[in-house]
């Protein structure tokens, strides 16, 4: 009997993570479920569990190479073995560049780039082992705005166009070790970042403003997140084996979603 594979997914307990985390469970992948809020992590282990599958729930701190250290670790401990790793942990801090502060250049740089490169620190271990058979695989959650930049999110966009260097880098270096390294850049995806904000709310966006930007996709409606996940699936399995190094870009035909005011 094949051994169970076992997947690492950062910010993986709400949106596109856990879309992500309900998806390879479904094919039979052991998940780690890590956030930064270890409630949800765990009511989503407890929901894949719950309906047979195999998960854990990890709390901390992504920009914390030592927490990201323990993550990896953990898992391995856990499942026997580490084969996948998804970069999907993430955070905005909006401003003009002109306005914005190091604070919030330097905590989105910390997670969405830094996170991602202490994370493939921590997998290098199982990963650049040569002696272990099955394949491994990389997939960084990266986002349009890393491709096409977006006005108000100079940090964002630069964290997002670092990792997808970071992707292209270590499918050159990991490749020997049977490791594809792949990023996907979504577009407009229905989050609770990206939902129509009512009176009160301190996530989401204007209904106004979200209107105008689905009014502009061609298929006609906004991305969901198990969109993101069907495509970390497929550079997750098999049938990408010789698949290495490449941006998928997943916005429905509308890459530039930029929003100024």
């Amino acid at each position: 009997m094949a051994q169970q594979r076992v997947a690492l997914i950062t910010g993986a307990a709400r949106g596109i993570g856990l879309a992500i985390a309900h998806r390879l469970a479904a094919e039979g992948v052991a998940v780690c479920i890590s956030d930064l809020d270890i409630e949800p992590a765990e009511q989503a282990a407890k929901e894949i569990v719950d309906a047979g599958g195999a998960a854990l729930a990890l709390g901390g701190d992504v920009s914390s190479p030592e927490e990201c250290q323990r993550w990896a670790q953990a898992a391995a401990e856990r499942f026997g073995d580490l084969h996948i790793l998804v970069n999907n942990a993430g955070m905005t801090r909006d401003a003009m560049v002109h306005r914005m502060t190091e604070q919030q250049w330097q905590s989105v740089q910390n997670v969405v780039l830094g996170g991602a490169f202490h994370m493939v620190q921590a997998v290098a271990p199982w990963f650049r082992d040569r002696e272990r058979s099955a394949p491994r695989r990389i997939v960084n959650i990266a986002s349009v705005s890393g491709i096409y930049g977006s006005a108000g999110n100079v940090n964002y966009s630069s964290a997002k166009a670092g990792l997808i260097g970071l992707t292209r880098t270590i499918a050159a270096e990991w490749a020997r070790f049977g490791v594809t390294v792949n990023a996907i850049a979504p577009g407009f995806i229905a989050t609770r970042m990206t939902a129509a904000r009512g009176e009160g709310d301190a996530l989401g966006m204007p209904a106004e403003v979200r209107q105008g930007i689905v009014a502009r996709i061609p298929v006609g409606r906004a991305g969901e997140p198990a969109d993101i996940a069907a495509a970390v699936s497929y550079f997750c399995s098999p049938d990408a084996g010789f698949v290495t190094g490449q941006v998928l870009e997943v916005h429905g035909g509308l890459a530039d979603i930029t929003v100024t005011g």
